[in-house]
């Protein structure tokens, strides 16, 4: 998979760059490290992706990402942790 995913980097560069990083932060087990590491190799050695543009959109994703993370565990964390049956709302039983 992260053969593949390295492989779009010099055809969307930052677009791909930003949306691994941001998934990643959000807890979705990607190789963003991994991407992150092929593109500023790609930037170095061929100067195909521009190094600022790898470290502005791995900031930009990390920022982002962290965020929804955030947003999501805020939201849903608690009445998940706390669920002990299934099929029954946890947010009926917890007032937050």
């Amino acid at each position: 998979m992260s053969d593949a995913l390295i492989s779009l980097i010099p055809i969307y560069g930052p677009w791909i760059i930003f949306g691994i990083v941001a998934f990643e932060s959000a807890g979705v087990p990607l190789p963003g490290e991994t991407i992150l590491v092929a593109a500023a190799l790609l930037a170095a050695a061929t100067g195909q992706v521009n190094i600022v543009v790898v470290v502005l959109a791995a900031a930009a994703g990390a920022i982002v990402g962290d965020g929804v993370g955030y947003m999501v565990g805020r939201r849903l964390g608690f009445a998940l942790f706390f669920a002990d049956t299934v099929g029954t709302s946890a947010s009926m039983r917890i007032d937050c």
